[in-house]
C-alpha cells in the first residue's frame, strides 16, 4: 500500500478528537524543529492557520459543543492567533503557545469518561492473563 492510500486510510479511520489531537502535534512538532527565521515564521503561520480553521469551525452553528465551552475555545483561539503574530515579529519562546497546545493535545485524548469519574467510582480493571491463569 502506498504511503498516500495508508494515511488516506488512517485519516478515515480518526475520530474528529484524534484528527484536533494530530493536527496540534503536527504544529507543535513544526514550532519546536524552527530553528531559523524561515521556519520560525512557517510554523507560526502553520499555527494561526490551524487556530482559523478551529475558530470557524467553532462560530459555525452547527457545532454542537456546549455554547460555554465554544467561548472559552474561541477566546483561546484569539490569544493563539495573537501570540503566532506576535512571535513572528520577535524572538520571544514559543513555549506558551506550545503548552497550550500540549494541553489540548491532553483534553483531545483523554476519553470522557477519564475526565469526569471520580477516582473512588472508577470500576476495577478487567482481571489481565496472569490473573486467569493464577486462577485457573
Amino acid at each position: 500500500m502506498s504511503a498516500a492510500r495508508y494515511a488516506a486510510q488512517a485519516a478515515a479511520s480518526e475520530t474528529p478528537r484524534e484528527r484536533e489531537a494530530r493536527a496540534f502535534r503536527h504544529v507543535n512538532a513544526q514550532l519546536a524543529a524552527a530553528t531559523d527565521t524561515a521556519s520560525r515564521a512557517a510554523a507560526l503561520h502553520l499555527a494561526h492557520r490551524l487556530w482559523s480553521i478551529l475558530l470557524t469551525d467553532l462560530a459555525d452553528p452547527a457545532n454542537a459543543l456546549p455554547p460555554d465551552l465554544k467561548a472559552r475555545l474561541i477566546s483561546l483561539g484569539l490569544w493563539a492567533q495573537r501570540e503566532a503574530v506576535a512571535r513572528m515579529s520577535d524572538q520571544g519562546s514559543l513555549e506558551p503557545l506550545m503548552a497550550i497546545h500540549r494541553d489540548l493535545i491532553e483534553a483531545l485524548t483523554t476519553r470522557p469518561a477519564e475526565a469526569t469519574a471520580p477516582a473512588a467510582a472508577a470500576s476495577p480493571p478487567a482481571p489481565g492473563p496472569a490473573f486467569v491463569a493464577a486462577v485457573a
